[in-house]
């Protein structure tokens, strides 16, 4: 037996051996009982919590070990669609005091991998947890419309938050109001994933080890820290049937460039993120928009006939074209794959339509106004026009190619001189709330799929505010929707907001966010979520 197979026979027998509470069966292991996927989409992980993943690239992983009580697809049409996972169904029961109540059924085949039932108590110490300030969770928020979060976070209670168990199959959950999100986005969200109390609570390392249960499809089998993490299909699953490999295999590699060495060389099938022009590639949606924001208490750009100058002349398509990576150009602020309100089956950017200008035979029409616009305001040449800095937070890449190609547009099409600065991140954001800046260029990816959090970072005069834009029809409109308990009509005001927030030009959307994968012709049946996580279940060697 080969050295490499002998050493990864001996691990599995030896956490066997010590009673470790993963459900893989000895027999499930090994590179040579099936199929195994071999994937590379992040770097080494520190831990397998669900609590802190905080990054599109880990998904994955955390989706391949564990369920939540619903899951997401895309339908035929685009419309993203929920589907039961661990919960079968579910009600909703509006009270008189405005809370609502959320009933969900648990389904009895779903098991963890040591076959023990996956119980609603599982859902509670989860939640709990995961609002408890002792957990320290960045997730934390995601809870926040269940009623008794505020209290839970504010005393450290965490037996505050409204979420309980009635019985083994039933989980109550209620929120202060109604939330249009809350069943396509915190019920499908890995933060909100269950957890066992007798792992989780009970041993310190139990994130950071392979000794651990999972309830989805695979469970960890072997973890080679800085190399790999070997799952095995955990046949408890209740959807087992459709696991269509035996195991599953993430590689690491800190860089891209290592990444797709992994993938060349023939040691992975799949590869996420790829280089958008890749042979093969294939594009990805990523609920992200870069936008370019303007200072509105700056000397230049306070001015709306300057702001819609710099506006008219951005050539959305042919940026988002030299992306390569699945981008595309922002049709408004709010991208696809923000549900509109519940159970309706529409997309918010399909409901509020095209707010911004991309046709390319129209661009040369857009330009010759921007030099108009330009002019109203005194300006009448770009040597008259004073040198400003665009700001762009470092080390992020999409962020930085848009403010050089921005940089380049401007030039050629006003003549101005745009000086593009690079900082960290935690300076740029400084300098964003202090108004230490002229332009800035920044992607805005909330975790939450509600229009509301794409829109209300630009409303108040908090700090939170980085334009410094002030409005009050934006901000009135805001709050109506933050209060409305009529779905319909807090969609009706989240469309009204973002369309002044751009008829303003208050900031310049430029793409949508997204990214590329790449899948060996050997393997199909690939599968996707509503939010373009691979989910690897269901592939397969071509037939």
């Amino acid at each position: 037996m080969p050295y490499a197979k002998r050493l990864i026979a001996l691990l599995l027998s030896a956490l066997v051996l010590t009673g470790a509470l993963f459900g893989c069966a000895e027999e499930q292991g090994g590179e040579d009982a099936g199929f195994t996927m071999n994937a590379c989409v992040c770097a080494p992980l520190e831990s397998v919590d669900p609590a802190f993943c905080v990054d599109a690239e880990t998904e994955p992983v955390f989706r391949a070990l564990f369920e939540n009580l619903l899951r997401t697809r895309l339908d035929e049409d685009g419309n993203r669609v929920l589907e039961p996972a661990v919960a079968k169904e579910y009600t909703a029961v509006q009270n008189f005091d405005g809370t609502v109540d959320y009933v969900f059924s648990l389904r009895s085949a779903a098991r963890w991998s040591d076959g023990t039932r996956v119980k609603a108590r599982d859902f509670v110490y989860a939640w709990r947890r995961l609002v408890d300030p002792a957990t320290g969770s960045p997730n934390a928020a995601v809870l926040s419309m269940v009623s008794g979060y505020a209290e839970a976070r504010e005393t450290g209670d965490a037996t505050r938050l409204a979420v309980t168990a009635e019985n083994d199959a039933t989980l109550r959950v209620t929120l202060d109001a109604p939330c249009a999100w809350f069943l396509s986005d915190v019920c499908t969200a890995v933060a909100t994933m269950p957890l066992r109390s007798d792992a989780a609570g009970k041993y310190p390392d139990w994130a950071t080890g392979a000794n651990m249960p999972g309830c989805g499809a695979y469970c960890p089998s072997v973890w080679l820290k800085e190399q790999s993490l070997y799952l095995c299909r955990n046949d408890y699953y209740f959807d087992s049937h459709a696991a269509a490999s035996n195991a599953l295999r993430f590689v690491f590699a800190e860089t891209a460039e290592q990444r797709a060495a992994r993938y060349d060389s023939g040691e992975a099938d799949y590869l996420l993120p790829a280089p958008g022009d890749a042979e093969g590639a294939q594009p990805l949606p990523l609920r992200q928009t870069i936008c370019v924001l303007y200072n509105h208490v700056s000397d230049v750009f306070f001015s709306a006939n300057v702001r819609s100058a710099f506006d008219l002349t951005l050539d959305r398509a042919a940026i988002a074209g030299a992306l390569g990576g699945g981008q595309t150009a922002a049709t408004g602020l709010v991208p696809h794959g923000v549900v509109n309100q519940p159970d309706d089956g529409r997309d918010f950017r399909d409901v509020g339509g095209d707010l911004l200008a991309s046709d390319p035979e129209e661009y040369a029409r857009r330009c010759a106004e921007a030099r108009s616009e330009i002019h109203a305001d005194g300006y009448w040449s770009g040597e008259s026009f004073p040198e400003v800095t665009l700001l762009c937070p470092a080390g992020e890449g999409d962020c930085a190619a848009v403010a050089r190609a921005c940089e380049r547009t401007w030039s050629k099409q006003l003549g101005v001189v745009v000086r593009v600065e690079e900082a960290e991140r935690a300076d740029f954001d400084a300098r964003l709330a202090a108004g230490d800046y002229d332009l800035a260029v920044d992607s805005l990816a909330p975790a939450m799929g509600d229009a509301l959090a794409w829109l209300a970072p630009y409303g108040g005069l908090d700090g939170a505010n980085a334009l410094h834009y002030v409005s009050k029809p934006y901000d009135l409109l805001l709050s109506v929707a933050e209060t409305s308990r009529d779905l319909a009509a807090r969609a009706a005001m989240l469309h009204d907001a973002e369309a002044l927030l751009l008829e303003e030009t208050a900031l310049s959307p430029v793409v949508f966010g997204g990214r590329s994968e790449l899948l060996r012709e050997t393997v199909s049946g690939l599968r996707h979520n509503a939010d373009g996580c691979p989910i690897f279940s269901s592939a397969a060697p071509t037939a």
